[in-house]
């Protein structure tokens, strides 16, 4: 006998159904944005660019790894395009977080005193930690800087994040 609509739409129902059963069983997760991911980094977009930091150093740093200055190029290029905040927790002592990055290109930041915190980072931060490393600390086509920024707490005030621009540590295999 030939298959009808019905028998067709059988299993895409039972399907529908088995979803829909899932999907009440599941602990509800808020979906949207802020967005945070497990290192404790949350972005924020907002209509205009954000500037939350002041007086930033930078310095060449040959004892970090180089990051490719055509992917961090890239990285700062697509990043212009951003307008928000990032919020960063308290993470492990030592601990760099990373911001933003590509495959061999990150941001990342440490709180100098991690007791303190989270603290905003904007977008026009990110975008002023760019274009000084790339403009003034590239050594050919590599790049590792960093420094320290200060940047506003949640809580209030500021506080010093220690950064770093370098290629990302890869996780073990």
């Amino acid at each position: 006998m030939p298959p009808t609509r019905l028998s067709a739409a059988l299993p895409l129902a039972i399907l529908s159904l088995a979803v829909s059963v899932l999907a009440a069983a599941m602990p509800p997760m808020a979906i949207g944005y802020p967005f945070t991911n497990a290192t404790g980094v949350v972005w924020k977009p907002a209509p205009a660019g954000q500037g939350t930091c002041g007086d930033m150093t930078i310095d060449a740093s040959p004892g970090l790894e180089p990051a490719d200055w055509r992917q961090c190029a890239s990285l700062f290029s697509s990043w212009a395009e951003q307008k928000g905040a990032f919020s960063v927790a308290r993470p492990s002592p030592n601990t760099f977080l990373p911001l933003v990055g590509q495959r061999a290109c990150a941001l990342s930041v440490e709180p100098a005193d991690p007791t303190l915190g989270p603290y905003i980072i904007g977008s026009n931060d990110v975008e002023a930690l760019f274009k000084s490393s790339l403009k003034d600390h590239s050594a050919g086509t590599l790049l590792a800087v960093n420094g320290t920024i200060q940047c506003d707490l949640v809580s209030g005030g500021r506080a010093p994040l220690v950064w770093k621009i370098a290629k990302p540590a890869q996780s073990p295999s």
